[in-house]
């Protein structure tokens, strides 16, 4: 009974509501403002593009360049986030963001059109997001999900409504200022940094005090022999450390030996890379395919958001009621988002099917949004979570800088867009292979321990 009352004593208090809540509203306020530019990309750019000449290549890599500049500077900057509030990060970071959308306004090329919306977006998002997440993570455990699916639910609300938004302000103000007005809508991030007040010290103070028992235990009754330890056990150790052991001590290394979690890392970047290439292609992929003008794209748009809302509330907290494996979850959106895909490059020139296969990529959308943030968590403790999210904003950069304009030369080389849509779906597929494989070794493995 005494070490059942020491654990509980030992561990992390979360708060599982109260301020927490406020936390994800300001998450919610946080995606509204900011990623409309990135969620409309298509809509606002398409003609524009298509007068510019600039190619399907072209296009994704600057769209995943902007991802995988998110990406890599998530996990580059994650040690930030040890040295300074979550707040503080999330404002530093919604600057460059909101300056970025600023200047793609008066952006004149595809060169000034890198700097602006792949680079400094990118760079912005990889710096507040992180923080958002910590943010989240700090407030739950055992509501994470719930609290994930909310904070993401909230965001999509708003854009059911932005596709025609956009659309309307295109047609009649011209791209410059309705990306002037996205940056108006953007400023609102700064309200949402300030909301993002970090747990009160009392809370935290608990694992300080974890720490001062285990050196208590460690010390003797002896006051002058505990000073000796104290002193020996604590005295710096010249010469000791070497770059690469600094190295892995600040990013954590040792994470990647546990297979679970690097085999969650590569299925997740992967599967990321393959479906948002899609997804953020899907405004280019059908006036080319299904010959839909801009109205028609921008009614396709709303509709793949409001499934993205079933996908990112209804569903999750129907499997967070059952207690469903966020990582079955995931495997199962992986392959619904493959038969759409399967779907739209075979009978395209069906209206009908052309709205049944976005609204599962909406569906399927809103669920990875929402257990791609849980599916780690679930692997790593609290202290090493930024590193661990660190590691999966990396591996999804570096890849999605690859896989993006492959699938772009694709449709170059093939002059349509059947072949990529095939391409992403192998590559989910591969994912949910790999997944199943990991699962199988690991029901095996204490069989083995055991013979």
């Amino acid at each position: 009974m005494e070490e059942k009352n020491e654990k509980k004593d030992n561990e992390l208090v979360y708060p599982e509501g109260g301020y927490g809540w406020v936390i994800v509203f300001a998450i919610i306020l946080l995606n509204i403002s900011l990623l409309t530019l990135i969620y409309c990309f298509g809509i606002i750019f398409r003609d524009e593009f298509n007068d510019m000449g600039i190619t399907a290549a072209k296009t994704s890599f600057l769209l995943h360049l902007q991802i995988s500049l998110f990406c890599v500077v998530g996990f580059f900057g994650s040690p930030l986030l040890k040295r300074y509030s979550y707040r503080k990060v999330a404002c530093a970071g919604a600057t460059i963001w909101c300056s970025g959308i600023f200047l793609t306004s008066f952006a004149n090329s595809y060169a000034l059109l890198i700097v602006t919306i792949s680079i400094m977006t990118g760079v912005g998002q990889g710096i507040l997001m992180p923080a958002t997440y910590l943010a989240t993570n700090s407030y739950f455990k055992k509501r994470l999900t719930l609290a994930v699916s909310i904070s993401t639910t909230g965001a999509s609300i708003f854009s059911i409504f932005s596709p025609k938004l956009c659309h309307l302000l295109v047609t009649n103000l011209g791209r410059k200022y309705t990306v002037l007005t996205l940056f108006s809508i953007s400023l609102l991030s700064f309200i949402g940094c300030f909301l993002l007040k970090p747990l009160p010290p009392a809370q935290k103070s608990e694992e300080d005090l974890v720490k001062l028992n285990h050196l208590n235990q460690q010390a003797t009754p002896d006051n002058e022999t505990s000073v000796q330890t104290y002193s020996e056990t604590t005295r710096p150790k010249p010469k000791t450390e070497t770059v690469i052991s600094k190295l892995i001590n600040l990013f954590d290394l040792s994470l990647l030996k546990q297979l679970s979690y690097s085999v969650a890392v590569l299925a997740l970047s992967v599967s990321y890379a393959a479906e948002l290439n899609v997804i953020v292609m899907l405004q280019f992929i059908l006036p080319e395919l299904a010959q839909f003008d801009g109205n028609d794209v921008a009614n396709v748009t709303s509709v793949q958001f409001v499934f993205d809302i079933i996908g990112r509330l209804v569903i999750p907290m129907v499997c967070h009621y059952f207690n469903a494996s966020p990582k079955w979850i995931y495997i199962g959106a992986l392959i619904a988002a493959s038969v759409a895909r399967t779907l739209l490059a075979w009978y395209y020139q069906y209206y009908t099917v052309v709205y049944v296969a976005v609204c599962i990529f909406g569906v399927t959308k809103g669920l990875r949004a929402v257990y791609q943030s849980v599916i780690v968590p679930k692997l790593v403790p609290l202290d090493k979570y930024a590193t661990a999210n660190g590691f999966q904003m990396f591996f999804t950069g570096a890849i999605s800088l690859v896989i993006g304009p492959v699938i772009g030369i694709i449709h170059d080389t093939w002059k349509s867009y059947v072949p990529a849509l095939h391409t992403a779906s192998i590559l989910s597929c591969c994912c949910v292979v790999l997944w199943v494989n990991e699962t199988i070794f690991n029901r095996k493995k204490p069989d083995r321990t055991e013979s």
